[in-house]
């Protein structure tokens, strides 16, 4: 059979939709050390080609799951099972935003001022070109064009950007509704999300240990204020409260282990009630596994009778992984943040 023909400029387009897909099969850093211009349109064999990468987001999904078998609230009613069975097939459908990414990450030069590069302007994303943003700012990260995209004005209106890159995209979600986060197709892909997105914010908590400079911690907890507020307000609306349980496992091994998200040693420099806020700034995810806790509280208090019985006992069982005791070391740990009290550094420091 005689291979498709395309131009390099496609050819490269058509590459880096698979490095998205499946960046452990490709150089990423060539393709997007490359710059290449784009004609207006692409031809009908690279389109074709296009769709066939991007047909494969649903199984590139569940395999960062790691396909575990997990119990999801659908319809009202906890489902267990693996991301496929719990769910029935849903389109994951693909907008011209999709193809303005992918001709982005093309034909911008990576050793140019952040101030010369081309704008992705904002535009209404479905769940998939959100998947998509998400996918490059993740084969991106370290390299200066997951700064640049961050700063995009079309990135930066992604829910799905913000929950996975609060800490690249900076300042606060604006005029970003998370509703799609929690409806229709979002849904399934936050939960295939889940566990790297506990591993990231889990991450980041650990950071904020050796941070020193407070301005920084404190536009980095109004970010994640901001985040993890808009977007467990959307869950609880659309009473999927399950969808943000990665809170629980971002921050259930920093109460095992003892790791307060304090700043051990805030620059003495700095004026007093800087590093006040700096260290009030630092417990944006404690605080909001406090909101978890007051959620916790609620559902024990449906009874056996009532309809969200089964559902109240699966996010009681999700909670449990916290537990009371955790719940409470912190509220210990948000009140001694709020005082300019320095907390114990613990011995084991590390993100294992």
């Amino acid at each position: 059979m005689t291979p498709p023909e395309v131009s390099a400029s496609e050819h490269d387009l058509i590459m880096i939709t698979r490095a998205l897909i499946a960046p452990q099969q490709h150089d990423m850093w060539v393709l997007l050390c490359r710059s290449r211009e784009l004609p207006p349109k692409i031809g009908p064999t690279c389109e074709a080609l296009v769709r066939e990468a991007l047909g494969r987001v649903w199984p590139v999904l569940w395999r960062r799951s790691g396909a575990r078998v997990e119990t999801s609230i659908v319809d009202g009613r906890p489902v267990r099972g693996r991301g496929w069975e719990r769910h029935a097939p849903l389109p994951l459908e693909f907008s011209g935003a999709t193809l303005d990414v992918l001709r982005w990450l093309i034909a911008t030069p990576l050793a140019v001022p952040v101030s010369t590069v081309p704008a992705l302007e904002k535009a209404t994303l479905t769940i998939g070109d959100q998947v998509v943003i998400y996918l490059a700012l993740d084969a991106a990260t370290g390299t200066s064009a997951q700064q640049m995209l961050a700063r995009q004005p079309m990135v930066r209106a992604a829910p799905l950007a913000w929950l996975g890159f609060a800490h690249v995209l900076h300042d606060q979600p604006e005029q970003v509704d998370f509703a799609s986060l929690a409806h229709g197709a979002g849904p399934v892909v936050v939960e295939a999300l889940t566990r790297e997105l506990a591993h990231r914010w889990y991450t980041l908590e650990l950071a904020k240990r050796s941070m020193s400079e407070p301005a920084e911690i404190v536009e980095l907890g109004a970010t994640q204020d901001a985040t993890l507020g808009a977007f467990m307000s959307a869950c609880d609306k659309a009473r999927r409260r399950d969808l943000a349980a990665f809170v629980i496992d971002a921050a259930a091994p920093l109460v095992t282990r003892n790791l307060c998200p304090a700043p051990i040693e805030l620059d003495t420099t700095a004026p007093l009630s800087a590093r006040a806020g700096a260290r009030v700034a630092a417990g944006a995810l404690l605080r909001a596994a406090a909101r978890w806790n007051e959620w916790n509280e609620q559902h024990r208090a449906v009874r056996f009778i009532d309809d969200d019985y089964p559902a109240a006992q699966l996010l009681l069982g999700r909670f449990e992984k916290l537990g009371r005791a955790g719940a409470d070391r912190v509220a210990t740990w948000l009140s001694d943040l709020a005082s300019l009290a320095p907390t114990p550094a613990s011995a084991t420091i590390g993100a294992g």
